[in-house]
């Protein structure tokens, strides 16, 4: 590559070389052809003529030979150099043209400056280039009020830069972007780059190049990177620029500072979100906002970090008392009632919070401790400010521990079943019982449905816990005998992503088949949650699973929004009334309306019943009293391991009458009203 290099600028010397002789030359050959033709020609005439006259009168014509061929010769000549010229003149035309588009397409010029002098002097400026600036093509641009165009936050920069590059001797190019003002006081962002153009003895003469205007570029740029750090609605700092900025105050605190972030989440805004924010969302959002922005005056720092939650940070403080006073101002922004429209709006709220340096000596996880502490606030209501402690995060770490292990749970064999007996109320005797799922961990041991029945469903490991406990129960209910009296029949709760699986009625048939249990004896238990996703589908499904002759059960009865309207759309044969309803009735002051609607109800549509929830003898006895079947609760008995379930089928539990019942439910087809088995997946111990 050198080489070449050397080659190429050898060759090119030479031609400048030579290109610079060519009048020299011309002009020695000329002189030496003159002087040999006189020479010569005149010793040829004098030995071809023998008189004088005759003599003169062909050194006459020989002039006009030598003048003829001589004009001849130089016509050509110059006739060639001439369409050199003329050729070379129109391809610079042209390339010049096509620069001129070029740079015109490009919103830009070109420019020459001056070196020679000691002191740089614009010598050129394209019109186009001005013309971006404002000024009329009779005004030219010097130096000095180029200089002062500048935008002052770029001068240093500008001139820096430029310092290097001449010193550098045009050994790089030069480049650099900066602002200049426009007559309209406006500041266009201008590209320039450019090169020296020296003497043959090194000597800088003048440095020419290029400027594009990249004003929309920038702005473009500008746009976006706003975009990127602030939240388009409030114009608060989004989650990363909030990190930053945090962590940038938090090196230049001082030892024995303090700082405290706080996350809100706005509760009300739930009726109103969705994928995209309605109006008067966005207006509340927006008037939060703005209040958030007036707090930057006493020095907090805000930001949205989601939809409905945001994070207001604050100073550098010297006492957590102090920082707990600088977070009334936030309480106030939230508390205080909105105007929206017509319309005064007092919003609902949660707040977490944690301290630096106590709960963390970063921003990151400042921010996660005071989330974690914001959902803590959600659990207990609490419209104050719920502060991290030390017992959240071990709480926190807890939790994702078991995450990791859940998926393994069930393939290890930690998932098992735990029996809570429900028995007959007319009789005493025990009818079946619910099977609750426990989770057995090793260093932890059992843990308790509401612990990893949620996260289970939010990671998709629920189907295989519900098929692990639909085994489980009905191989257990398979095992088991009630003496003469016919065998007891299992209920198992179905969750929502069960039901809405496809194959989901044929591995009920499967497990079936495997356990030997009769389809007669097992009854699948239906939140309303799992048939609202898509109801005629759920329908579908529970209707093939009915033509097996498995039963349906509606569980948590009357916690739902269409509850009626259930019953009469799906081939429910059992309804269980939720604890929440059964758990004042028949106290002195405790109306009995709900459950007395719901046991008419079911009367009239010849459905057999649950109370979940029985605590007291006084609850049994009504309950009986007015028909209901089925009861389980504390009453009786918590759950117990498999192994001691057999020994609960034989227990006579004394359920004292103070009246006979009247007119008994009987239970659904194909099933006895004192023989029923539960298996929850959800696992809630009533």
């Amino acid at each position: 590559m050198r080489y070449h290099r050397w080659r190429e600028n050898v060759f090119l010397g030479r031609s400048d070389f030579l290109f610079s002789k060519v009048p020299h030359i011309v002009a020695g050959l000329y002189a030496l052809v003159s002087a040999v033709w006189i020479a010569f020609s005149d010793r040829a005439l004098v030995s071809l003529v023998g008189g004088y006259s005759q003599y003169q009168h062909l050194q006459t014509y020989k002039g006009w030979l030598f003048v003829s061929v001589s004009a001849l010769v130089m016509f050509l000549f110059l006739q060639s150099a001439w369409k050199a010229i003329l050729a070379a003149y129109e391809t610079a035309l042209e390339s010049e043209r096509r620069l001129e588009l070029a740079l015109a397409s490009a919103d830009g010029g070109v420019w020459e400056l001056n070196l020679a002098e000691g002191q740089e002097t614009i010598a050129f400026v394209s019109p186009q280039l001005t013309a971006r600036l404002g000024l009329t093509p009779t005004q030219r641009l010097t130096m000095d009020e180029l200089l002062r165009r500048r935008h002052p936050d770029d001068v240093e920069r500008v001139d820096h830069t430029f310092e290097d590059f001449i010193k550098s001797g045009g050994t790089r190019s030069y480049e650099d972007r900066y602002r200049v003002r426009a007559n309209d006081g406006s500041y266009r962002w201008v590209h320039s780059r450019g090169n020296i153009v020296s003497h043959k003895d090194e000597i800088a003469l003048r440095m020419v190049g290029v400027s594009l205007d990249i004003t929309e570029q920038m702005e473009a740029q500008e746009r976006v990177r706003q975009l990127l750090r602030y939240d388009p609605l409030t114009g608060l700092a989004k989650q990363q620029k909030f990190l930053s900025d945090i962590d940038d105050a938090l090196t230049r605190m001082s030892s024995g500072g303090m700082l405290g972030i706080v996350q809100v989440k706005l509760l009300d805004l739930d009726r109103f979100i969705s994928d995209s924010e309605t109006l008067e969302d966005a207006m509340i959002v927006r008037i939060v906002g703005d209040r958030l922005q007036a707090l930057a005056e006493a020095g907090l720092t805000a930001s949205r970090v989601s939809t409905d939650i945001f994070a207001i940070a604050t100073p550098a403080l010297k006492t957590p008392e102090a920082v707990q006073n600088s977070m009334r101002q936030v309480l106030s922004v939230f508390s205080k009632p909105l105007q929206v429209d017509d319309r005064c709006v007092r919003l609902r709220f949660q707040m977490g919070g944690a301290l630096f340096p106590q709960d963390g000596d970063n921003a990151h996880i400042l921010l996660r401790n005071s989330g974690l502490a914001l959902g803590k606030a959600d659990r207990t209501a609490d419209a104050g400010i719920r502060w991290f402690t030390e017992g959240l995060d071990t709480e926190s770490r807890k939790r994702n521990d078991r995450l990791r292990n859940l998926a393994n749970a069930v393939a290890n064999g930690e998932i098992e079943c735990h029996f809570q007996p429900i028995v007959d109320l007319a009789t005493g005797q025990t009818a079946g019982f619910e099977a609750l799922a426990r989770w057995r961990r090793r260093d932890e041991g059992l843990v308790p449905p509401d612990q990893f029945i949620g996260a289970a469903e939010e990671f998709g490991l629920i189907s295989e816990i519900g098929e692990d406990i639909l085994k489980q129960a009905c191989h257990a209910a398979a095992q088991w005998h009630a003496g003469s009296e016919p065998a007891p029949f299992v209920a198992v709760n179905v969750s929502p992503i069960q039901l809405d699986d496809p194959v989901f009625p044929a591995v009920v048939a499967r497990v079936l088949a495997e356990s030997g249990l009769s389809p007669s004896r097992l009854e699948l238990e239906i939140t309303e949650n799992a048939l609202a996703n898509d109801p005629e589908v759920a329908a579908q499904r529970l209707t093939t699973l009915r033509r097996l002759g498995i039963s349906i059960a509606i569980d948590d009865f009357g916690t739902g929004y269409s509850s009626l309207s259930l019953l009469s759309r799906f081939p429910f044969t059992r309804l269980k009334i939720d604890g929440s309803f059964v758990a004042g009735y028949g106290q002195r002051h405790e109306p009995t309306v709900i459950v007395d609607m719901i046991i008419d109800l079911c009367r009239h549509l010849d459905l057999s019943m649950t109370a979940e929830g029985v605590e007291t003898s006084k609850q049994a006895e009504l309950l009986s009293a007015k028909g209901v079947t089925l009861a389980q609760g504390y009453r009786f008995s918590r759950a117990v391991p498999v192994e001691n379930a057999p020994a609960l089928l034989r227990t006579n539990w004394p359920v004292e009458m103070e009246f006979k019942p009247r007119n008994r439910l009987q239970p659904p087809s194909g099933m006895r009203s004192c023989g029923s088995l539960t298996a929850a997946v959800p696992g809630r111990e009533d």
